[in-house]
């Protein structure tokens, strides 16, 4: 068993490896873990973990060892600090084992700042995202909604003035009747946009076949949608952000792509939710648009697909090839 452990903490790893006992005393560490933190080995194994967490996670060692002790193994985020002051987050992944004879703690730091980074991109995205959403949601009311109601407003007034020298009662009544029934048409438009009441209803495979009907009946472009093989369970967020995202890629098609033909599957596989997608349009440059991240609202797809624990491929040379999965 001793040679096991000496094995796995000296193997050519990427990342840096501490045996410690039950109270967080470095025993040994391997070589990588001495360049990442700025220490020499006799250094590090005089010090506790304590020693190179940052003050933020200090107070948590004692929390996680007796974790790792009850469960035999836990895997946690904290933060390491260098011998220069310089802190980094680290995943964690400790183990309980023996070494000479005695119970240690194996753990395995990944530098996860590269992680950490993205993970902010990605927030800082979707807040950007949601505003965009708020300002089209706020231009629809005052560009829709508004300029009706205020008519409607000014139809009151008369009436309250009794003010029918150019128009008679009755058809002040007739118009007041019909702007309220643009009004009402108008918000369920404007909700509708945000929310489709059929996506709601009747979940992301009706609202995902109703939608290509639509579009197939503009004869602009032919869409084959297949559905029958996806189940969600009736998780709202994933169906309204996939919904979204179908809409996002047949609007591009649409608006950019020249695509004639497009291809749309819905399916689960291995407890996996799977959409695929495939047009026939002129394409474009993958890298220019991953750079742009206003380019065909492909990030913005990504993104939220993201934010679902989900991951993205596409490929476009002619044509546009797309695949998202997410795990149930």
């Amino acid at each position: 068993m001793q040679e096991n452990i000496f094995n796995f903490l000296f193997q050519n790893s990427s990342d840096a490896i501490f045996l410690s006992d039950l109270y967080g005393n470095i025993i040994e560490v391997n070589n990588i873990a001495c360049k990442i933190m700025g220490y020499e080995k006799k250094e590090l194994i005089e010090k506790n973990l304590i020693n190179i967490k940052s003050k933020k996670y200090r107070q948590l060692v004692q929390e996680n060892l007796l974790t790792v002790i009850k469960n035999k193994v836990y895997t946690y985020e904290t933060e390491c600090l260098k011998k220069n002051g310089e802190i980094f987050p680290v995943e964690m992944k400790s183990r309980l084992a023996k070494y000479e004879n005695r119970d240690v703690i194996i753990s395995v730091a990944r530098n996860i700042f590269k992680r950490k980074e993205f993970e902010k991109k990605l927030f800082q995205t979707i807040i950007i995202t949601e505003e965009k959403e708020r300002k089209r949601f706020a231009t629809d009311i005052h560009d829709g909604l508004s300029p009706i109601l205020s008519t409607i407003k000014l139809y009151v007034d008369l009436l309250k003035k009794d003010n029918f020298k150019q128009t008679s009662k009755h058809k002040i009544l007739d118009e007041v009747d019909e702007l309220a029934e643009l009004a009402i048409a108008t918000a369920k438009e404007i909700a509708n946009n945000i929310t489709p009441s059929i996506l709601h209803d009747f979940g992301l495979a009706i609202a995902v076949k109703e939608f290509c009907k639509y579009v197939n009946n503009t004869k602009k472009i032919k869409i084959l949608c297949e559905t029958k093989n996806y189940n969600n369970n009736n998780n709202k967020l994933i169906d309204s952000i996939l919904y979204h995202a179908i809409k996002e890629l047949i609007n591009n098609a649409l608006k950019h792509a020249n695509a004639e033909n497009i291809k749309i599957e819905l399916k689960n596989k291995n407890n996996q939710i799977i959409l695929y997608y495939k047009d026939d349009g002129i394409g474009f440059d993958i890298n220019n648009i991953i750079e742009n991240s206003s380019g065909l609202g492909l990030n913005n797809i990504i993104n939220k697909i993201k934010t679902i624990k989900g991951t993205c491929d596409f490929y476009s040379e002619k044509g546009l090839i797309f695949m998202a999965v997410i795990k149930k």
